[in-house]
Order: C-alpha cells, then structure tokens, then sequence
C-alpha cells in the first residue's frame, strides 16, 4: 500500500513537471506572461520575505544579547531600520533628485551634439565614398531624434510610475516584515508540521536541512553584497568628486547599485558615466572610465572575494545565465535576485543528486 502511494506520488510530480515543460514549450509568451503577472502579486510578500529574513539575524541577535522580549527588538529593529531609509531619503536623494532633473534639461545639447557629430561624419563619408555614404545614412538617424525625445519622455513617465508601484510594494512589505518575524516560531512550527505530515521522517529532515542552508546563503549573499555595494557606491562618488565629473554622486550611486549585478553590473555602471561625461569633458570622461575600470577591478579581485568569499558557490557561466534568464523574465529585479536564487536552485539540485547517486553506491566514483 505504502509503495502504490509513493508511486502514485512520483507519477504525479513527473506528469506535473511534463505538463508544465510542455506549456512553456507550446506556449512560452503566455507562460511569461503569466509569470510576470503572478511575480508582480506576489512582490510584496517576496519583499516582506527578504526585510525579515534580513533583519531576523539582527533582531535575534539583540535579543539574545540583552535579554529583550519580541515586541522590544522589533521596535528597536524597525525605529533603526526606517531610521537609516528617512535619513537616506531626506539627505541623499535630494541631491541625486536635483542632479537627475539638470541632467534632463540638459539632454536636448547632447542630442544637438550627437546630430553635430552625426552630421560630419555623413559628410565626410559622402566626401569620401558615395556608397559607403549610402549604405549608412546617417541622416535618417537625425530625422528620427523627434520620435527618440517622444520615446524617452513616455519612457520616464514609466519609470516614474514604476517606482511609486515599486515603493508601494516595499511599504507592504515593510509591514509583511513585521507580522512575519513577530510570529516566526508560529510559522516555522507550521512548516515543520506539514513537512512532516506530507513526507516521511527523513524526507522531512532532509526538506528542513536545504531550507536552512538556503537561508544561509540568501542571507549571507544579500547582507555581504549590499555592504560591498555601498563601499563601491562611496568610492566611486568620492573618486568622480575628485576627478570633477558633473553629476558625480548620481553616478556614483548608479556605479554601487548595479555593483549588485555579478559581472554584468560594473560594465552597466562604466556605460552611463563615461557617456554623460563625455558631454561635459572627453578627457574627463576617459579618466572617470579608468578609473571605475580600476574601481570595480579592486572589486572584484580584493573586496568582493574578501568580504562574499564562495557565498553562493555557483561558476560564472551559471551567474550568467541567470542574469539574463532572471532579466528578461523579470527586468531589473530579476537580475538583481537572479543570483540567489540561482544558488537557492542549486542547493536543492545538489542534494537530490547526491541522494541518488548514493542509492546506487556511485559516490565514490564520481
């Protein structure tokens, strides 16, 4: 009876896994869809998820070291934490809000200068080759910088948009956060319970064991990530005030921001200095490109390995693939989580592996 309810059990979970393979395959724009949708519901929860999950280490460790009841810690945990955000909004976001809206005014004279460039270089080409000249005109470029304007307004409307929608969701889970780290033995009995309800005993232990190492890892990453972010963040704004780039705290925190994406992030950070600079000074601008070049080399062969280690564990070629996967499912955030989560995947990969490979006594031998 018992090997029926198993069997039953793994047909379920194949013919699930086929069913769901064969809607990607047959179907993939309406699967995406459908992912996005469900991804953008569940935002706040996720969020809520990562607030407590972040601030759990804080507010067991306060409690512990001084004695404090639940409602105690939370207080001291939650007045910190919107403390640090209020001071970040009253102080620094300003400044990056004012630097943004020059940089806007000033974008009509660096499209003019774009069609100056662009201008010259199609007379020079008609000058000196009549069908290189016509294989790139680039004058059907200038007529279309009317609608570029266009896009880049609807574009910013979007954004906009988009980052009220965003801080919305965080206020949520702001006060998902709290109800869930007030209740956290609750929740953590619930699920040991139903684990062990569903499955058998060491199943359950086994389910209980990956949880916590990928609660490791989350945390691990997440906290040590932001902490070399923000010393990126600080670097590179104080090194660009040095050089005398225009704008320098913006790009210095777009610099530490997308330090959080492996790889990818530090070219995507060199992109919009070095262009918003060359505006300004062209020899500036190959200064501020050496020298975030050199900043996020410190970074990824020093501080990074220093203060990460083998946090996740996973080899760039997989950091990669996640990126793009988790960036063209989810945008921004996507890449941003991709990683993590990735080495969340992989944790529960490794572990059905090596479960089944001893069932055929192969561990050895591979």
């Amino acid at each position: 009876m018992e090997l029926n309810r198993q069997l039953i059990w793994k047909l379920s979970v194949i013919g699930l896994i086929l069913l769901v393979l064969w809607k990607v395959i047959s179907e993939p724009d309406t699967i995406s869809q459908m992912m996005h949708y469900t991804f953008q519901l569940l935002t706040p929860i996720i969020m809520g998820i990562a607030i407590a999950l972040l601030l759990n280490t804080v507010l067991s460790y306060i409690e512990e070291r001084f004695q404090l009841k639940r409602y105690q810690g939370l207080l001291i945990v939650y007045i910190v934490f919107i403390g640090i955000l209020v001071i970040s909004a009253v102080t620094l976001f300003p400044r990056i809000y004012s630097s943004l809206a020059s940089l806007i005014e000033e974008l009509p004279s660096y499209i003019r200068q774009i069609d100056g460039y662009l201008s010259q270089l199609n007379t020079y080409l008609k000058e000196y080759n009549a069908t290189v000249a016509q294989a790139i005109d680039f004058s059907r470029f200038q007529e279309r910088y009317s609608g570029w304007v266009e896009t880049a307004v609807l574009s910013s409307v979007s954004y906009v948009s988009s980052f009220t929608m965003t801080l919305f969701n965080f206020l949520i889970g702001i006060v998902i956060s709290i109800y869930l780290l007030k209740d956290k033995e609750i929740f953590a009995r619930m699920f040991k319970r139903l684990l062990y309800a569903i499955f058998p005993v060491a199943s359950a232990k086994t389910t209980i064991d990956i949880f916590q190492e990928m609660d490791y890892i989350f945390k691990r990453y997440i906290i040590g990530k932001s902490l070399d972010c923000l010393i990126i963040g600080v670097l590179a704004v104080a090194g660009l005030l040095i050089i005398g780039a225009p704008y320098a705290l913006l790009l210095g925190v777009i610099v530490g921001v997308l330090n959080f994406i492996p790889y990818v992030g530090p070219l995507l950070g060199m992109i919009p200095a070095f262009i918003i600079t060359y505006f300004y000074d062209p020899f500036t601008a190959l200064i501020v490109l050496l020298f975030i070049f050199l900043l996020q080399q410190f970074d990824g062969l020093w501080l990074g390995p220093k203060i990460l280690g083998d946090s996740v564990g996973i080899t760039p070629f997989w950091v990669i693939t996640s990126i793009i996967i988790g960036g063209s499912l989810f945008g921004l955030v996507g890449m941003f989580i991709s990683v993590p989560v990735t080495a969340m995947i992989q944790v529960v990969f490794s572990r059905l592996i090596d479960y089944r490979l001893s069932r055929k006594n192969l561990n050895e031998l591979l």
